[in-house]
């Protein structure tokens, strides 16, 4: 629920609250989000709809349900702005990473920063089985297109895709931000320092791929695959030596067959076997074919 105070005055509030107080309050609203994913994806798996209590097949246009979003027979495109104007787009995107996490965990939402070029305050892909969403928000989205006669107002964009066709295009529609929309925003932006909005549930691969602990665990913990379209990340690791040393080709071939028997991957057992040496190992970490490509936005606006 949001706050009836401005975000500025409400973050002022936080910060004279004990730690105490404010780490309870995380640990509930976690336990809380935890519960309710847990209760999606019961009903998920059983094909029902945890919003609505319906099939997820289901379709009735009087009663717009999030579930809309996997395409149910009969839903058109022309049903979609009843969907948005009664769900905000915190709503909407927990609901689709939601869907896409059900597939695998991290690797089916790619909000890799590294591959979103531009400043974009929203920007990211998720994938469920033939179902692909994306999400877009730049800063004159945000701001409203003040010469526009369409999109003079907060908003975003959203892209849907069938087996790889367009169901809605991103230049369909200026989807409106709703009132909790951008009380939220503006606390994730102006306040970022302070508050943090984790997806919970629904984090991407930035999350893991953004910082250096977080590429550190991937490194660490992968498990190899040869099932290489579905691979969550690749890895590249590079051994170098001091002037004058050299290292064992059998120590080389030790490293892959060990990772091979064990599961792990080849830089966690080769930094382990060379830590008393003064070789350097560079792992470079990147995403798998199994993430979903970024979707940017080109060309014009249609009128909607």
């Amino acid at each position: 629920m949001r706050p009836n105070i401005p975000p500025d005055k409400f973050v002022e509030w936080l910060k004279q609250q004990p730690e105490e107080f404010l780490r309870e309050g995380n640990e509930r609203e976690q336990q809380r989000t935890q519960e309710d994913y847990n209760n999606f994806t019961t009903a998920f798996k059983s094909g029902k709809c945890s919003i609505c209590g319906k099939p997820l097949k289901s379709f009735n246009s009087r009663t717009p349900c999030l579930h809309w979003l996997l395409r149910p027979k009969k839903f058109k495109k022309k049903h979609f702005p009843t969907l948005y104007e009664n769900f905000t787009f915190i709503q909407t995107s927990s609901y689709v990473r939601w869907a896409a996490s059900v597939g695998g965990p991290i690797k089916n939402i790619n909000d890799i920063e590294a591959e979103h070029p531009g400043e974009k305050i929203i920007d990211f892909t998720a994938r469920h089985e033939h179902i692909t969403w994306s999400f877009s928000c730049s800063k004159s989205d945000f701001e409203g297109h003040k010469t526009s006669r369409f999109g003079n107002f907060p908003h975003y964009h959203m892209q849907m895709k069938l087996h790889g066709h367009s169901f809605i295009r991103y230049s369909d529609f200026h989807i409106p931000f709703h009132d909790d929309d951008l009380y939220d925003i503006e606390l994730f932006t102006k306040h970022k320092d302070f508050v943090v909005f984790s997806h919970g549930p629904g984090t991407g691969m930035q999350d893991l791929m953004g910082t250096e602990e977080g590429l550190q665990k991937i490194v660490d913990h992968s498990t190899p695959t040869k099932d290489i379209d579905n691979a969550a990340f690749n890895l590249s690791t590079v051994v170098m030596t001091e002037d004058g040393d050299t290292i064992s080709g059998d120590l080389l071939a030790e490293a892959i067959i060990e990772a091979n028997a064990s599961g792990k991957t080849v830089a966690s057992v080769m930094k382990d076997k060379l830590k008393n040496t003064r070789a350097s190992i560079t792992t470079v970490v990147s995403p798998g074919d199994g993430v979903p490509e970024t979707q940017q936005r080109s060309g014009g606006r249609k009128r909607k």
